[in-house]
C-alpha cells in the first residue's frame, strides 16, 4: 500500500487520528480534566458499595405487654396477613416485652420502593385485626431493615455545667435545635436522631392515700387529663361580615395548669389533680443512657447520630455536618460536639491506601514495559493509556450512579495491567513496519490498522467473559457490578485510546531500535535483560517442539495437573468475602432478662473498664460509642443508632461501635482484641447473659449479625429451650479445632431465655364481680399504679417537641407492700421467654 492509494480506502480511525493530532490530544486532555473533576466533586466516596437490603420490617410498640402477648396480639396477626404480599421469600417475627417486629425478606434486586408501598397498603387493612390504638400504643409502621443502617457520624454532646448545661437541658437542645440544624446541613443526610435518656416529661405522681380519702381511682385521674388537656373545634359563627372559628383550648402549658384540672366533685367540693397528686415538669425515668469512651476516659453524654442516603459520599456529608456542628458550638457557648464515630476516617484510609496501590501499580507497570520494550519513548507512549483510560472509565461510571469505593477501585486496579496491553501491541506493530523502511506516519497507520482486528477480538472476548457475572442476578450481580464495570470500561477505552492517542504519539516519537542512543542504563540493565529474554524465548520454543513430538506425555502432564488441582480444592477454606480488619467493630451486650436499667448501667461501667484495659490505655481503641437501654413510647424514636432489625430494643441491652487505630500502627488484630474483651466480660461481669463483638468486615454485607444462625423451632417452648441449651453446650464444648483442641466457634449464644421473671395474676371472677371489678379493670389499675400509663394527649409546649404525660403512684407507694392485692387475686410465678421468634 502507498500513500497515493489512501484516499480510495474507506474511513480509517487510525489515519484520521494521525492526520488530526491536535483534535485527538485536546479531546483526551479534556477527558483527563473531566475525570479529575468527577473524582473531586461529583462521584460519591464510600467505604463499600451500597447493596439495597431486600428486607422490610413492620414495627409495633405497646409498653407493658409481655413477649407472648406481643406475639399473640401483633406479630401473629400481621404475619398471617403478610402471607398475601407478592414475591416475599421469607417472613419472620421477633416479639419481646412491649415490642414486635415482623420482617419480610424479598429476593435481592427487588424494587423495594414498590414493595414498601404494597406492604403499607395491606398494613392499613391489618390494623383492623390489632388492638385499638391509644397513646400507650403507636400504630404499626414500616422500617427498612438494613444491615448497613448504621450512622456515618456519631457526635457526643456534652456541656459546661457551670454554664447550666445539664444533661436534661442538653437533651432538650438536641431534640429541638441540633437535630433540625444538622438535618439541613446537606442534602445527602437521610435522618438525624438523638439518644441518651434525660428526656423531658410531665409526671403526675398520684398519692394513694389522698386518692382513697376522696373515693377515687387512678384511672379517674387519667380520664380527667383526657377530658381537659385538649384543643378541639367548636364550630363556626356565621355573620354578614365574617365567619370566625370557635375553639376550645385547654391544652396544658405548665405543671400548675395540669394541677388545676378538675377530677371529680365530692360533697360539693371540686377535687382537682393537685389535691390527689403532685405534678412535675421533669425528666423521664432512666431507661436509656449514652457513654462515650475515648482513650481511658468515659463521658456520660447525649449522642447525635447522622445517617446518610445510600448513594451519598461519606466525607462530603460529614464535612458539612461538622461545619454546622462548629457553628452550633459558637451559637450555644458551653456545649461540645465531639466525634465518637466517624465513617469517613475509614474511607480516607481506604483512599490513601488505594492511591498508594495505584501509584505503585503504574510505576511497576512502567518498569515492566520499559524492560520488555527496551526503550523509554515506547514506555511513555504505552503509559499514557493508563490515566486517560481510567479518566474515561470514571466518566462512564458516573451516569450509572456508581461511587468510588473499595469495589470500584479494585476493579480499576485490576484493569491497569490490561490498559497497556493494547498500546504495547500497537508499538510492536509500528516498530515492525518502521523496519520495512516506511515513514513514521505510514508505519503507524499500517501497523496499528494491521493489528486492530486482533486487539478488538481480544477486547471483546474479555468483555464477554465478564458479562455473565454482570447479569447473574441476585446478590452476586449486585456485589460484582462495582468490580466488573470498571474493568469493562477500561478495556473499551483502552482499545479506543490505542487507535487514537497511541497512534498520534507513535507517529510523532517512535524510532527504530538501531537509531536509539546507547546509554549506561541500557547497557547495564536493558541489554542483559534482552539477552535473558531471548534465551527464555528459545527455551520456550524448544519446550513447545518437545511437547508436540511427545503428545502422550503432554496429556499425562495435563491430567496430573487437573487431578492435583481438584484434590487441593477441598483443603482450601471458603468465605463469601475475605475477612478484613478495617479498624471498627460492633458490640452488643445483654444482661439476664429482667435486669433493671441501673444494673445494666453498672455492668456497662465494668465493660468500659475492660475495654480501657484491653485497648484504650494502649491507644489501640480510640473511641467507643455505647448506647444503653431503650428509648421509645409515644412520640419517641424507637431504639438507637444500631436499630437494624437484628438487635431488639431492651432495657437490659447495650449496643456500641468500637473505633481502632490503623492495623499498620502496630496494634493486635481486631479479633484478638475482641476475644480478650469477650473472655474477661463473661468472667468478670455478674449477671451478663451474652456479649458479642464482631468486626465490621470489608464486604458489602458486613453487619453486626452472627454469620451462622441455627434455628430450633416448634410449639413447646420448654422443649425448645431445652434443645437450645443443648445445642449451645455442643457449640461451646464439643465443636473443637482439631489442630489446637480449642473451641472452634466464637461467641455462641442463645437469642432468648426462659428465665424472664413473670407473675400471672389469677382472678377469682365471682369475688371480683362482687366488688364491681373485672379482669380488665384490675389489670388497668395495676398497670397505672406500678408502671404508669399515658393519657390520650401529649404535653405540648409551644415551639418545643411534644412530650409525654405519665400518670402513676408516687415512687414510695409503688412497692409490692404498698399496692394492695385483693384476696380475690393470686399471683403465681411462671417462667416466660424473654423473646419469641417465628
Amino acid at each position: 500500500m502507498n500513500e497515493k492509494s489512501e484516499g480510495k480506502e474507506g474511513f480509517n480511525v487510525v489515519r484520521w487520528s494521525v492526520d488530526h493530532p491536535y483534535v485527538v490530544v485536546s479531546f483526551f486532555l479534556a477527558m483527563l480534566i473531566l475525570g479529575y473533576l468527577a473524582i473531586g466533586s461529583y462521584m460519591p466516596k464510600r467505604f463499600m458499595p451500597y447493596v439495597e437490603s431486600p428486607m422490610l420490617g413492620i414495627v409495633t410498640e405497646s409498653p407493658g405487654l409481655s413477649a407472648e402477648e406481643m406475639e399473640t396480639y401483633f406479630s401473629s396477626p400481621i404475619e398471617q396477613r403478610m402471607v398475601s404480599v407478592p414475591n416475599v421469600r421469607y417472613i419472620r417475627s421477633v416479639s419481646q416485652d412491649g415490642f414486635s417486629m415482623v420482617v419480610l425478606e424479598y429476593p435481592f434486586g427487588s424494587n423495594m420502593q414498590k414493595a414498601q408501598t404494597e406492604v403499607q397498603s395491606l398494613l392499613n387493612v391489618v390494623q383492623a385485626d390489632l388492638p385499638v390504638t391509644g397513646s400507650n400504643l403507636k400504630p404499626s409502621w414500616i422500617l427498612r431493615v438494613d444491615p448497613l443502617n448504621l450512622p456515618v457520624l456519631s457526635l457526643s454532646l456534652t456541656g459546661d455545667k457551670s454554664k447550666g448545661w445539664t444533661l436534661p437541658r442538653l437533651r432538650e437542645l438536641a431534640d429541638n435545635e441540633i437535630l433540625n440544624r444538622l438535618k439541613t446541613a446537606h442534602r445527602n443526610i437521610y435522618t438525624v436522631s438523638a439518644f441518651g435518656g434525660h428526656r423531658r416529661q410531665l409526671q403526675v405522681q398520684v398519692d394513694r392515700g389522698r386518692l382513697k380519702s376522696y373515693g377515687l381511682s387512678i384511672l379517674e385521674v387519667r380520664m380527667a387529663l383526657d377530658q381537659y388537656n385538649v384543643a378541639r373545634p367548636a364550630g363556626v359563627l356565621t355573620s354578614e361580615t365574617q365567619e370566625p372559628i370557635l375553639r376550645v383550648d385547654t391544652l396544658a402549658t405548665s405543671a400548675e395548669m395540669v394541677g388545676n384540672y378538675p377530677v371529680h366533685t365530692v360533697g360539693g367540693k371540686v377535687v382537682r389533680i393537685k389535691d390527689v397528686a403532685s405534678v412535675e415538669d421533669t425528666v423521664i425515668e432512666p431507661r436509656s443512657a449514652y457513654h462515650h469512651l475515648h482513650g481511658d476516659k468515659v463521658d456520660e453524654a447525649i449522642v447525635v447520630n447522622v445517617l446518610q442516603n445510600p448513594d451519598a459520599s461519606s466525607p462530603v456529608t460529614i464535612e458539612a455536618v461538622m461545619k454546622t456542628a462548629r457553628d452550633l458550638e459558637k451559637e450555644f457557648p458551653g456545649i461540645q460536639l465531639k466525634v465518637a464515630y466517624n465513617n469517613a476516617g475509614f474511607v480516607d484510609v481506604l483512599f490513601r491506601n488505594m492511591e498508594h496501590e495505584l501509584i505503585a501499580a503504574v510505576v511497576l507497570t512502567g518498569i515492566c514495559v520499559l524492560f520488555f520494550l527496551g526503550e523509554w519513548r515506547g514506555t511513555l507512549i504505552a503509559l499514557t493509556a493508563i490515566p486517560v483510560s481510567l479518566a474515561m472509565s470514571l466518566l462512564a461510571m458516573a451516569p450509572l450512579g456508581m461511587s468510588l469505593n473499595s469495589s470500584t477501585l479494585v476493579g480499576l486496579l485490576i484493569a491497569i495491567g490490561r490498559l497497556v496491553d493494547d498500546a504495547i501491541i500497537d508499538i510492536h506493530a509500528v516498530e515492525r513496519h518502521l523496519r520495512m523502511g516506511k515513514t513514521r506516519r505510514q508505519a503507524t497507520i499500517d501497523g496499528i490498522t494491521e493489528v486492530r482486528r486482533s486487539v478488538l477480538a481480544a477486547t471483546v472476548v474479555l468483555i464477554v467473559a465478564l458479562i455473565p457475572l454482570m447479569f447473574s442476578g441476585g446478590l452476586t450481580q449486585l456485589m460484582f457490578l462495582g468490580l466488573g464495570w470498571p474493568i469493562i470500561f477500561g478495556l473499551v477505552f483502552s482499545f479506543i485510546v490505542s487507535m487514537t492517542l497511541t497512534a498520534v504519539l507513535c507517529s510523532k516519537f517512535m524510532t527504530l531500535p538501531e537509531e536509539r542512543p546507547k546509554t549506561w542504563f541500557s547497557k547495564l540493565f536493558l541489554a542483559p535483560f534482552e539477552r535473558k529474554l531471548e534465551a527464555l524465548e528459545l527455551g520456550y520454543e524448544r519446550l513447545i517442539r518437545w511437547l508436540l513430538v511427545h503428545r502422550f506425555a503432554n496429556f499425562v502432564r495435563i491430567g496430573v495437573t487437573v487431578i492435583i488441582g481438584f484434590a487441593l480444592y477441598y483443603f482450601i477454606g471458603s468465605e463469601m468475602m475475605p475477612l478484613g480488619d478495617v479498624g471498627q467493630a460492633s458490640l452488643q451486650m445483654e444482661m439476664q432478662p429482667g435486669t433493671p436499667f441501673q444494673a445494666t448501667e453498672k455492668a456497662t461501667n465494668q465493660l468500659e473498664k475492660i475495654i480501657i484495659d484491653e485497648g484504650g490505655r494502649q491507644g489501640w481503641i480510640t473511641d467507643a460509642s455505647i448506647e444503653l437501654g431503650v428509648e421509645g413510647g409515644p412520640g419517641m424514636t424507637t431504639g438507637g443508632a444500631y436499630f437494624t432489625g437484628y438487635q431488639m430494643s431492651q432495657v437490659n441491652g447495650v449496643s456500641g461501635m468500637l473505633s481502632l487505630i490503623d492495623k499498620d500502627a502496630g496494634r493486635p488484630d481486631v479479633w484478638t482484641i475482641a476475644d480478650r474483651i469477650h473472655t474477661r466480660a463473661m468472667k468478670e461481669i455478674p449477671g451478663i447473659r451474652r456479649i458479642q463483638i464482631k468486626e465490621m468486615g470489608a464486604d458489602v454485607m458486613a453487619t453486626s449479625l452472627s454469620p451462622i444462625a441455627l434455628i430450633v423451632y416448634g410449639k413447646d417452648l420448654n422443649l425448645i429451650d431445652k434443645l437450645g441449651h443443648q445445642v449451645l453446650d455442643i457449640a461451646k464444648t464439643k465443636a473443637l479445632n482439631p489442630a489446637t483442641g480449642k473451641p472452634d466457634i466464637a461467641q455462641p449464644y442463645l437469642s432468648w431465655e426462659m428465665t424472664k421473671p413473670t407473675y400471672t395474676v389469677v382472678v377469682d371472677q365471682d369475688k371480683a364481680a362482687a366488688h364491681g371489678l373485672s379482669p380488665a379493670t384490675i389489670s388497668e389499675q395495676a398497670y397505672y399504679a406500678l408502671r404508669g400509663g399515658f393519657p390520650m394527649e401529649f404535653y405540648r409546649v409551644p415551639n418545643k417537641r411534644a412530650t409525654t404525660v405519665l400518670v402513676r403512684f408516687k415512687e414510695e407507694q409503688r412497692g409490692s407492700r404498698h399496692v394492695p392485692v385483693l384476696a380475690e387475686l393470686l399471683a403465681q410465678p411462671v417462667p416466660k421467654p424473654s423473646l419469641l421468634q417465628n
